[in-house]
């Protein structure tokens, strides 16, 4: 059985390749976007709804790092590349995980310490409890 984190670093590792394929070939056979008659009004709402979308990734992709220069660095890219950077960004967060780990676990901070600390609540023999 193949585990849902090696599907999911393969679909999103997949996706932001297309992407950048996709990016790449316009660029090479179209030019590029910054051109007045490419300016029509669908073209600014699908602008505007890109970076609202942005503002929720980012704000996901700060939690998620450890630092804030690391987050901002990312949040740079985000809004430079868009949709490669962030299925990039999900397949290195699912490389980080093992594969026997569920994938949902992509979307917490440091995945190992919230099941540390949910067995510890949970009151696991297993575990020393901190001396208070």
């Amino acid at each position: 059985m193949v585990e849902a984190v090696v599907v999911g670093r393969a679909v999103f590792g997949l996706l932001g390749l297309v992407q950048l394929v996709t990016v790449v070939y316009t660029l090479i056979t179209d030019g590029s976007p910054f051109r007045m008659e490419l300016l029509t009004r669908w073209m600014v709402a699908t602008l505007i709804d890109f970076y609202i979308n942005m503002v929720p990734i980012a704000a996901w992709v700060f939690y998620k790092e450890s630092s804030w220069i690391k987050g901002f660095i990312w949040a740079v890219l985000l809004v430079c590349f868009g949709s490669i950077t962030s299925c990039w960004y999900i397949t290195w967060k699912l490389f980080q995980l093992s594969t026997q780990d569920p994938i949902y676990m992509v979307l917490l901070r440091d995945p190992h310490s919230r099941m540390v600390d949910s067995k510890r609540l949970m009151g696991s023999p297993n575990l020393t409890r901190p001396n208070y």
